[in-house]
């Protein structure tokens, strides 16, 4: 048998089997190892790097969008909103490699000659939903239902969804020229501030809480039916449609309406504190009392209130705290007016502003002190939890302010909640990324 040998007397078969001096054998753990890691960047590897990205990003985005938004509505611009509804990922790991084991054909002699070659990719298609039409008009001029007040018990402090989302209780006034993007007179909520924070406090010693009952309708809904016509199946019908049989008599019975309502439960043994009878002063309802029911202005038990009547002769006080609830719309003129004008915008007039009595200008933050500041400056601040730029300058919220940044966590909770009542199709701007 013939073998041919190369330089230092190795055949090709050795030198073949060697690389840069080393055996290609010993390589193949090596190799393999390689490979293992490349094929691991794929599969349950790429969501544990990409999907907390993606979050991050994404949660960043919004947030930035809204304060934007807030931020236009305070120099009376148009706002707009644009949804990231879906983002596909395509991820791709390829690879390819030769090795010539020494062998070139150009003539003796020891030559490692090869080539390798790696590819990954990352290909993610974001899809972009303008919201427009219909569906912003609903999302954002809708008034929101009082029934709401439940993400309260979600974790939202109740003194801070109370300042976003309700322009008055049984006529006590939250600011509600406030509400408007170009204000014709200076206002305040000192009352109204007032009230929420008793209720606040109050709440957050467990004396109060937010609950739903059950009330029944004292007037009856049907004629009087005699007892032998009434089926098990009409009882049980009844009690999903929130009706219930009561007997009238021996031998008839009649049929009531029963209403869940949201109610305010007070403690027993704190009905007669002073802070309850406070808050009871300040929202015009009767002290003592351990259930308030809470109802929309736009309920036909509203009561119609007497101008200029002083409290002390106002009839009207009863169990039910009325309440006028903002829209989506009205919430963020609200809070835009706690952003903070550059005085250059204030000279030159590009943001509106509201003169006082006594011709000065009226700062419009006093109203949403201790609920939403946007701090403003001209370079782009080094720390800070959200920052936009906007008209030339950095619009931002201090990374220690926790109240401004739970507001805009609500605000962004009761707009989900708003929209997910049927919203249409709509284009879809989709663009792919990516080599």
């Amino acid at each position: 048998m013939r073998m041919d040998l190369g330089q230092n007397g190795q055949s090709a078969e050795g030198r073949g089997r060697r690389w840069l001096g080393y055996d290609v054998r010993a390589w193949k753990p090596v190799l393999l190892i390689l490979w293992l890691a490349v094929n691991g960047c794929v599969g349950p590897t790429a969501i544990s790097l990409t999907r907390t990205r993606y979050n991050e990003v994404y949660r960043a985005t919004n947030d930035e969008q809204l304060l934007l938004n807030i931020v236009r509505l305070r120099y009376a611009d148009s706002p707009i909103f644009i949804d990231l509804p879906n983002i596909t990922s395509q991820f791709e790991v390829s690879g390819r490699g030769n090795y010539s084991y020494g062998l070139d054909g150009a003539g003796p002699g020891m030559s490692n000659l090869g080539f390798g070659e790696l590819f990954l990719r990352d290909a993610p298609t974001l899809s972009y939903h303008p919201r427009g039409g219909q569906e912003i008009a609903k999302a954002l001029l809708s008034p929101l239902s009082a029934e709401l007040f439940s993400v309260v018990n979600a974790g939202a402090n109740i003194e801070q969804f109370l300042m976003m989302a309700v322009n008055d209780i049984n006529d006590v006034p939250n600011a509600t020229r406030a509400i408007a993007m170009i204000p014709s007179a200076p206002d305040d909520n000192y009352d109204f501030r007032r009230g929420v924070q008793l209720l606040a406090a109050l709440e957050q010693r467990g004396a109060v809480e937010l609950t739903v009952r059950k009330f029944e309708d004292t007037d009856t809904v049907s004629d009087p039916i005699p007892v032998e016509r009434v089926r098990g199946g009409d009882l049980v019908t009844a009690t999903k449609e929130n009706y219930v049989f009561r007997s009238r008599d021996n031998d008839r019975m009649t049929v009531r309406k029963q209403e869940k309502t949201l109610v305010l439960r007070v403690r027993n043994q704190d009905k007669d504190s002073p802070e309850i009878q406070e808050m009871a002063r300040v929202f015009r309802v009767k002290p003592g009392l351990t259930i308030y029911k809470i109802k929309s202005e736009l309920s036909v038990e509203h009561p119609k209130r007497e101008e200029n009547v002083p409290e002390e002769l106002d009839v009207s006080a009863g169990d039910t705290i009325f309440v006028n609830m903002r829209s989506m719309l009205q919430m963020a003129v609200f809070l835009s007016k706690g952003v903070c004008i550059p005085p250059e915008h204030v000279i030159s007039g590009l943001a509106p502003m509201t003169a006082d009595g006594t011709g000065q200008l009226y700062d419009w933050t006093n109203v949403t002190d201790g609920l939403f500041r946007v701090c403003v400056q001209r370079r782009r601040p080094k720390k800070s939890e959200v920052a936009i730029k906007y008209r030339g300058y950095w619009f931002y919220i201090a990374p220690d302010d926790v109240k401004s940044r739970a507001a805009m966590a609500i605000f962004e909770i009761l707009f989900a909640v708003q929209e997910s009542e049927g919203r249409p199709g709509g284009p879809l701007l989709t663009l792919p990324l990516g080599g």
